[in-house]
C-alpha cells in the first residue's frame, strides 16, 4: 500500500480520496524516532504540540509553523503532544509533478503569513475533487516559491544509487516476499553484483526492506485508523506479534503506543538502527 495521500499526526498518512496530496498526522505520546526517511518531500504545518527534527536538518517548530521536510534524508524526529491533547500536523506532499526550487536552504521553518496563506489555498484546492491535478500541483509550487523567498528550499537532487533504485522498486509492493534474484533481475544485474553494489554503499537488501517496512508502518500508524494487524500485513508481516516485536526493536515502543493505546511516558528509540533505512522511504513522522 502506498501511503502518499493524507496524514494526520495520529502518526502517519491517512488516505483521503478528496485530498490525494494531503497528509494529516496525529500522535498521542511523546516519542523520538531515529533515522526516519520520508518517501516524498512534504510541507508540514504543526497544528498542535511541538516538532523537533535533527540530522540533515535542525528544526524546533511550535504550533502554527510551516516546516519543509526533504525526502530520502534520514532524520531523527521527536513529536511532543500538547498539554491538552495529541500532537497534530497537516502536510502537503510535494509530488513528482511539482516544480520545486532547490538549493542550499538557510532555515527549515517559518511563520510567514504569506506562506501560511498559500498553504491554506493549496489545502483548499487539494480537497476539491474537480480541480485538475496540474492546478493542485501549481498551488503546492506556489507555497514552495514563498518558502524559497524566505530561505527554505529542498536540497539538490542526490545522485542515484543502487540502494535508491532498490528502494523505489520494492516500495510499491512491501507485502511481497522479495528475493535477491527478483530484485537483481528487475535492475538488470546478477544477484552477486547486486549484493556487491549494495555492500559498497553500506547496506543490503534485507536492511533496505526492513527500513522501508518500518518507516511505512510508522506512517500508517500515525495517519490511519487501520488495525495493527492490517498494517503488519500491508508492510509484509504475516504475524502481527512478530511485527510488533520488530517495530519495538526499531523504534523503542509498541505500535499501539503511537495512538495512545498503551500508557507510557516519554520514549526514545533504542541506539541501534537499520543500516538500510537511509535507502528506504516512508511518509509520516
Amino acid at each position: 500500500m502506498n501511503i502518499a495521500p493524507i496524514m494526520e499526526e495520529d502518526a502517519g498518512p491517512r488516505p483521503d480520496p478528496r485530498a490525494p496530496g494531503i497528509v494529516r498526522l496525529r500522535q498521542a505520546v511523546r516519542a523520538l524516532f531515529r533515522a526516519v526517511v520520508g518517501e516524498e518531500a512534504m510541507i508540514l504545518r504543526v497544528d498542535r504540540g511541538r516538532k523537533v527534527i535533527r540530522g540533515g536538518i535542525a528544526v524546533e517548530a511550535e504550533a502554527g509553523a510551516l516546516v519543509l521536510i526533504p525526502a530520502g534524508l534520514a532524520l531523527d524526529v521527536e513529536n511532543h503532544p500538547a498539554p491538552d491533547g495529541p500532537y497534530r500536523a497537516t502536510g502537503l506532499l510535494v509530488g513528482p509533478g511539482v516544480a520545486a526550487p532547490r538549493g542550499e536552504g538557510v532555515r527549515w521553518q517559518t511563520r510567514d503569513p504569506r506562506a501560511l496563506a498559500a498553504f491554506e489555498r493549496a489545502l483548499d484546492l487539494a480537497r476539491r475533487p474537480a480541480v485538475p491535478e496540474a492546478i493542485r500541483d501549481h498551488a503546492v509550487a506556489e507555497v514552495l516559491l514563498w518558502l524559497d523567498t524566505l530561505g527554505l528550499r529542498l536540497p539538490p537532487v542526490a545522485a542515484d544509487t543502487v540502494a535508491a533504485r532498490v528502494g523505489r522498486l520494492v516500495a510499491g509492493a512491501l507485502a511481497r516476499d522479495w528475493t535477491a534474484v527478483e530484485v537483481a533481475r528487475s535492475l538488470g544485474m546478477s544477484p552477486a553484483t547486486l549484493r556487491r553494489r549494495l555492500a559498497e554503499e553500506g547496506t543490503g537488501l534485507a536492511a533496505i526492506l526492513t527500513g522501508l517496512r518500518m518507516n511505512r508502518a510508522l506512517g500508517l500508524l500515525q495517519a490511519t485508523d487501520l488495525p495493527v494487524g492490517v498494517i503488519a500485513a500491508e508492510v509484509g508481516y504475516a504475524s502481527a506479534s512478530r511485527f510488533a516485536v520488530r517495530f519495538r526493536a526499531r523504534f523503542g515502543l509498541a505500535p499501539r503506543a503511537i495512538r495512545g493505546d498503551e500508557r507510557i511516558g516519554t520514549v526514545s528509540d533504542r541506539p541501534g538502527t537499520d543500516a538500510g533505512v537511509q535507502a528506504g522511504q516512508a511518509v509520516g513522522t
